[in-house]
């Protein structure tokens, strides 16, 4: 939390889940210089591919979300939930929809409790996330379209039963996310098995955990997270009524990105738009790997351009 990429905000972190005597906690970022009264909220998801990862792992923070952050003076929630394969697909979700209950119910009491005079404004909450962290920004929309306004997500992924997920790598379909080595499946399997029963993961700062990463990417082992249908957007979205008012979605993703794939991006927010209106979301590809908003500010042309819809329909 001590990083200088945080220095303008004030941090600190409370528990809003206990799962078998481990809490799992939800980092709150008040920027420093901030009026009292009501204020936006952003709700950051981190990525990882569900495996790694930490929600104040400074580098996977992309300096324009802080300054957007900054920019309207928000709250910006930043939870861990809980990680694969110590946990399941559900599990995961499950932590998700706790985590947007604490919010609505127990933020208040919290900001109080450390002696802020800032309170949420539950007209103006936003769900952003990267990468894993994108696909659970997308499902927190799905799941709370009465109270989510607005959806980033960042290189998110999206259809996690697709090949990309599910079949190996092969010399028709090579896999190798920026560039890496092969990293054999039995390194995933084997640490899956000796796993403790009952004992849950929650956030460590890479490169730990990466080669699980890598393992379950290139041997097609996402089909382990679980099968039921709320683990897939795309399904979520298709029974989705046309009716019901969904929150704004803009998504970005890198043309050349290696580890999620770009193209899947493009495909769910047609789908989202041929369902809830072309005016409904939007999607922006831009050059670069995964991770390709690394250096990218307020001021980049594609950004501003996504960032327009978003605001107005998170702030008004």
């Amino acid at each position: 939390m001590d990083s200088p990429k945080f220095s303008q905000f004030n941090i600190t972190s409370t528990p809003y889940k206990t799962v078998n005597k481990q809490e799992i906690p939800a980092y709150v970022f008040i920027p420093k210089d901030v009026k009292s009264g009501p204020r936006p909220i952003i709700v950051r998801f981190h990525g990882g591919f569900f495996i790694a990862g930490d929600a104040i792992y400074p580098d996977w923070a992309a300096q324009w979300s802080l300054d957007y952050t900054l920019k309207h003076s928000a709250i910006l929630i930043a939870p861990n939930y809980r990680l694969f394969p110590e946990s399941k697909g559900t599990e995961i979700l499950s932590d998700i929809r706790d985590l947007w209950t604490w919010l609505e119910k127990d933020l208040p009491a919290y900001l109080k409790s450390i002696g802020s005079d800032v309170t949420p404004d539950y007209s103006k909450v936003l769900s952003y996330g990267e990468s894993a962290g994108g696909y659970l920004a997308i499902q927190s929309g799905l799941m709370r379209p009465d109270f989510i306004k607005t959806i980033i997500a960042a290189y998110p992924m999206t259809y996690i039963d697709s090949p990309w997920y599910c079949a190996p790598s092969s010399a028709e379909f090579p896999k190798s996310p920026m560039g890496a080595p092969h990293i054999p499946k039995e390194a995933f399997l084997g640490f899956a098995a000796g796993l403790e029963k009952g004992k849950i993961f929650t956030g460590v700062a890479p490169p730990e955990r990466m080669h699980l990463c890598l393992a379950a990417v290139q041997n097609g082992l996402f089909g382990l997270l679980g099968d039921e249908e709320e683990l897939f957007p795309a399904r979520v979205l298709e029974k989705t009524n046309k009716d019901v008012k969904v929150p704004y979605f803009f998504a970005f993703h890198g043309e050349q990105d290696s580890a999620v794939p770009c193209a899947e991006t493009v495909k769910f927010v047609e789908t989202w738009k041929g369902k809830f209106g072309e005016e409904s979301a939007v999607v922006a590809t831009i050059d670069g790997d995964h991770g390709c908003d690394a250096t990218s500010t307020l001021e980049d042309e594609w950004l501003k351009a996504g960032l327009t819809g978003v605001t107005k329909a998170w702030i008004g």
